[in-house]
C-alpha cells in the first residue's frame, strides 16, 4: 500500500494542522477565527521545502481580513484587504485549489519584507 504526501496543509494560530483541507474545512477554520478563536490561518503548499509558497488570512479588529500569498520568494509576496470572512475564504480557496483567475477579484499589492 502506498500513501501519497499531502499537497496542502492548513495551519492555525495555535499550530493545529490539517493535511489536504477541503473548501468546507477552510470555511470552518475561518469561521472559528470570526468567532474569536485565533487570529489567522495559513495554507501552505507542502511541495515547497522552504515553506515560502502559501496563502494566509488574518482578521482585523474591524472585521476585515488581510489576505496574503507568497509564490516561493520574498519578491513574490502580495497582499490585499477584503471586507469579510467570505471574501477571505474565496481568495484562500481560489489560491489553494488553483482556480482560474482566483486572484482577479482583489487588488493585490506587492509586499516588501
Amino acid at each position: 500500500m502506498s500513501f501519497r504526501s499531502p499537497v496542502l496543509r492548513a495551519i492555525t494560530e495555535d499550530d493545529e494542522r490539517w493535511d489536504d483541507p477541503s473548501e468546507d474545512l477552510l470555511f470552518d477554520l475561518l469561521s472559528d477565527i470570526e468567532n474569536g478563536l485565533g487570529g489567522f490561518l495559513i495554507v501552505e503548499r507542502t511541495s515547497d521545502p522552504g515553506k515560502q509558497t502559501y496563502a494566509q488570512a488574518a482578521r482585523q479588529d474591524d472585521g476585515s481580513y488581510v489576505v496574503e500569498h507568497s509564490e516561493g520568494s520574498a519578491d513574490r509576496h502580495y497582499g490585499t484587504v477584503v471586507a469579510d470572512m467570505r471574501a477571505a475564504h474565496q481568495l484562500l480557496t481560489g489560491w489553494a485549489f488553483e482556480l482560474p483567475a482566483w486572484n482577479h477579484t482583489a487588488k493585490w499589492t506587492q509586499l516588501r519584507l
